[in-house]
């Protein structure tokens, strides 16, 4: 047991060097690149409030970064132990005393499921909390807002467009929402409002956009019974409420936002009418692969710890080489299967299962190459 709690803190403390190396990487580089960017946008405020935004920004950063390199962080974390202990001679004794390696390595394989449930819990509850203000940029002001990705709504045939977007704040600036005849309006109408702002549904209320300073006026707006149904009048803002499903991640890097949402969020949206056949399909297959990504990342694992400590090892460098090899093969399947399933070549859950029957194989080959 002592070994075991031994064999766990170092594979912690080699994750935590190796994430707070990697993650300062890429904040020096980026800090470098965009230091101006923050300074604009800090409209000067001083230093204390630049640093602040400047924290924010990389502390919301620091979770996509976990989620997304936090599978890859775990297998070097797992080849730097065993290299380590195979160079301090720490393994021989225990298998000297007749305990199995796979028993000596266990601790190895727990540690690597509790990282798994770990980023499970950072997918599923932490980036979905902190995706908007992850994606608002290095700032709330909207001088180098990203634009606005036109998107239409399949339930209401609604467009909705603007100039800018400030995901953090759910608000497009200069927006426009187009309104179909005859569904909604007796005849085309574009409704231009100097922002609208998103509010999801609450009560009686459904999920939509408040436009504010809206033109043309309620008043003036030929809508049919439908339309009465999802368009209401806001005098206070001198506006209107338009009821779209339409949420503000599908209007900047939608090919991509999803994976920043939780999985009872993908399904909703999923059975949402309002989204189209490609864009469901889109995301069944990426809600597939979220379910089988902590097998892979498990296999990934089980991959390694056998070429590592390999029973007539070639040295530490072959040794490491040929395992990056089999990984580099076993993420070729992985993107050869999502491209195969987002082409309708395959289906989606197929696409998803490809690479873990691949990778299941190739553990049962390599297995046995485990040194006893």
């Amino acid at each position: 047991m002592t070994f075991d709690r031994y064999l766990l803190r170092s594979f912690w403390h080699t994750f935590a060097v190796c994430f707070t190396a990697l993650f300062g990487l890429v904040v020096v580089i980026d800090l470098f690149e965009n230091l101006d960017e923050f300074i604009d946008r800090n409209e000067g405020r001083g230093v204390f409030s630049l640093l602040e935004r400047v924290g924010w920004f990389y502390g919301y950063q620091s979770v996509l970064f976990m989620d997304r390199a936090g599978p890859a962080l775990t297998i070097i974390s797992v080849v730097v132990v065993l290299i380590l202990f195979q160079r301090s001679g720490e393994l021989y004794p225990l298998l000297a005393a007749g305990v199995s390696m796979r028993r000596v390595l266990f601790p190895l394989v727990l540690a690597s499921i509790g990282m798994n449930v770990l980023l499970v819990v950072n997918q599923e509850w932490i980036v979905p909390q902190f995706a908007d203000q992850a994606l608002e940029g290095r700032g709330a002001s909207s001088k180098r807002a990203p634009g606005v990705e036109s998107a239409y709504d399949h339930a209401t045939r609604i467009i909705i467009d603007g100039k800018k977007l400030l995901p953090g704040r759910g608000t497009i600036e200069l927006a426009e929402f187009v309104l179909p005849a005859p569904e909604l309006v007796q005849q085309l109408t574009i409704l231009k409002a100097e922002k609208a702002v998103f509010r999801r549904g609450k009560g009686d209320r459904p999920t939509g956009w408040y436009l504010v300073k809206v033109e043309p006026a309620f008043a003036d707006l030929p809508m049919t019974q439908r339309g009465r149904d999802l368009i209401y009048d806001e005098p206070q803002i001198e506006g209107v409420f338009v009821a779209t499903d339409l949420t503000p991640d599908q209007l900047y890097k939608r090919t991509s936002s999803y994976a920043m949402l939780s999985s009872a969020e993908l399904l909703r949206r999923i059975q949402n009418p309002a989204f189209g056949v490609v864009s469901v399909h889109r995301l069944v297959l990426h809600l597939h692969s979220r379910f089988v990504q902590p097998l892979l990342n498990l296999i990934a694992v089980l991959i390694t710890i056998p070429l590592i400590v390999r029973r007539e090892s070639l040295g530490v460098v072959v040794d490491a080489g040929v395992c990056a090899m089999l990984h580099a093969a076993l993420f070729g399947v992985v993107q050869l299967s999502q491209l195969l399933g987002a082409s309708l070549l395959i289906a989606p859950d197929l696409a998803a299962w490809l690479p873990v029957i691949f990778g299941g194989c190739l553990v049962t080959i390599v297995s046995g190459w485990l040194r006893t």
